[in-house]
């Protein structure tokens, strides 16, 4: 085994089409079909993830649902089931956790991994990417592709290039030579806008951009040119940072029909209300920051956020918030094709005084009260208490 020693200590670890290859493992009889994640495809959502069978068809991640059955009529369509993706996740990093405690989630399938501190135990970093290999296929029953390098970008990348399935170093000596001929888009930060203006200069690999000096890149691209330039270069300064505090906690949806009906938004948003102030529990966090999304029929989006004065973790105060804000931003008449709301700001719980189960000061949160009912959901399901006010929602989303 060739390794550079200590200087590659960044491991990027990216689970191969996680959500369709789930699916696969979990029924045989999907292994070596186009799968779709993302529901019906005469609903009006997107591709959440696609096999690697469906993507040969061009279907990508984000493409309306519509799309995707044009180019795969014969794919499988299938729903979303975040339950068994988080197990599948939790897994996973288990096995991560087992070779160093300086991880960096990214996502719910892909993670950085320092391993600086624990060569002397487990070995140089290809040996340990080839031990994470072998235990997520024979423990969890997927397929992990990981990349290794002395930076995060280059590790990143590495993983990009060995996709499925595989296991790339990119060394020091190698790193000018590998990038040299690869598109712009490989560097982080470049969008379709940032291509073209590249293109424009000439520049559409990232040895082209890397003759350009970072002063006339800033010209053209503003303060993210000399990032670029860096990047090019192989420089890459940010650390595997493993505690990464979470900005938001949110919820959206896009309607199968365009929704006029203010009252059903406003069951959409107290359903949106009791899973968020759940999450919030569940991690033991609070927020000061209310966010409401409303998309239109004609694609305009409007956003509208509030920051309240003490932190909250209930279900009844992100309601309330949320209602108000969407009374500020729903124009009566105009249909809604997408609705969303957010929680921002937040904060770990400190303890909490105690109280009663109930109050009847309605304007005091009754965080003891959702407590309880988090309980009872967790022990015999979500749908086991509701409000009253969605009763009518759950009987339509049973209805086959």
């Amino acid at each position: 085994m060739t390794d550079a020693g200590t200087s590659l200590t960044v491991i990027h670890c990216d689970l191969d089409a996680f959500f369709a290859a789930v699916e696969q493992r979990d029924n045989p009889s999907l292994k070596g079909k186009p799968v779709i994640i993302g529901g019906q495809p005469q609903s009006r959502g997107v591709v959440a993830t696609a096999s690697y069978e469906a993507r040969q068809y061009g279907i990508k991640s984000a493409m309306p649902l519509t799309q995707a059955y044009r180019l795969c009529p014969h794919a499988v369509f299938l729903p979303v089931d975040m339950g068994r993706y988080k197990e599948a996740s939790r897994q996973v990093l288990a096995i991560l956790s087992s070779y160093t405690p300086v991880i960096e989630p990214l996502s719910i399938d892909e993670a950085f991994l320092d391993v600086s501190g624990c060569t002397s135990i487990f070995g140089f970093a290809e040996k340990i990417a080839e031990s994470i290999k072998r235990r997520v296929k024979t423990e969890v029953g997927l397929n992990i592709s990981v990349g290794i390098s002395y930076n995060k970008f280059l590790a990143k990348l590495a993983t990009e290039l060995g996709k499925p399935d595989g296991l790339e170093i990119i060394r020091p000596e190698e790193a000018l030579d590998i990038l040299r001929p690869l598109p712009v888009s490989y560097l982080w930060g470049v969008g379709a806008k940032s291509q073209q203006k590249l293109k424009s200069l000439g520049i559409n690999t990232i040895g082209e951009l890397r003759q350009i000096k970072p002063e006339k890149l800033e010209k053209h691209l503003g303060s993210p040119a000399f990032l670029l330039w860096e990047l090019a270069n192989g420089i890459d300064k940010r650390k595997v940072e493993p505690y990464r505090e979470r900005k938001s906690i949110g919820k959206e949806t896009t309607f199968q029909h365009d929704v006029d009906d203010f009252s059903k938004l406003e069951k959409t948003m107290l359903y949106f209300a009791g899973l968020i102030g759940r999450r919030l529990r569940e991690e033991n966090m609070s927020a000061r920051k209310i966010t409401v999304k409303v998309r239109y029929s004609n694609f305009k989006t409007v956003t509208r956020s509030k920051t309240l004065r003490e932190p909250f973790d209930s279900d009844s105060a992100i309601y309330n918030a949320a209602g108000e804000l969407l009374k500020q931003v729903y124009n009566a008449g105009e249909k809604v094709r997408l609705i969303g709301l957010y929680v921002g700001s937040l904060q770990l719980n400190g303890s909490w005084e105690q109280g009663t189960l109930f109050t009847d000061d309605q304007t005091q949160p009754n965080v003891h009260l959702d407590k309880v009912l988090d309980k009872i959901r967790q022990r015999f399901g979500q749908d086991v208490i509701t409000r009253a006010s969605l009763l009518e929602r759950k009987r339509k989303k049973r209805r086959p």
